[in-house]
């Protein structure tokens, strides 16, 4: 997977944050402020932002996540923007300059974004946080990685639009 594979994800995120905006901000309100959903949203605004400006900076997927992860931090208030920010980072820092990642590349990231979020938030699996899904997704991916899973369902990769052409194979599966 490339940098443009990963900048979709980005770009797809950001849609349905914005999307689900209202929803994610009423949640908040039975047990927080309720700014999360308004929060997240101008957070991914600014990363589409960002990523926009630096350009060629932005040429690995781990350039795009350390830049979504950068500015998360500084755009998201209250603990989501560290945490969320935190994630991406490490996840970036994971993959390093590679222009092309491989899927257990991206479970290595994905476990280093669990770690940084456990490190940072102190938090385990069972306490009711974020980790508890972020494990569960991290330990699912693995899995699937491990079975051989990926080489015989459709890849989720892709955001929907665009599909690759059937030409061009998959990128993770290369």
């Amino acid at each position: 997977m490339d940098a443009e594979v990963f900048r979709a994800w980005i770009v797809s995120a950001a849609g349905v944050i914005e999307a689900n905006r209202d929803r994610l901000t009423q949640l908040d309100a039975a047990i927080g402020d309720a700014d999360h959903g308004v929060n997240l949203a101008r957070g991914f605004t600014a990363v589409l932002g960002a990523l926009e400006a630096q350009g060629a900076k932005t040429a690995t997927p781990g350039a795009i996540l350390t830049v979504t992860g950068n500015t998360l931090i500084s755009k998201v208030g209250g603990a989501s923007g560290p945490l969320y920010g935190m994630a991406f980072r490490r996840a970036g820092k994971s993959l390093g300059d590679v222009a092309d990642v491989d899927l257990p590349a991206l479970a290595a990231a994905l476990e280093a974004a669990l770690a940084g979020v456990q490190q940072l938030g102190a938090a385990r699996e069972g306490d009711k946080t974020m980790v508890d899904a972020l494990a569960a997704a991290t330990r699912a991916f693995s899995k699937a990685i491990t079975r051989g899973r990926h080489r015989t369902t459709p890849c989720p990769c892709w955001p929907k639009p665009p599909r690759p052409e059937p030409s061009r194979p998959c990128p993770c599966r290369r």
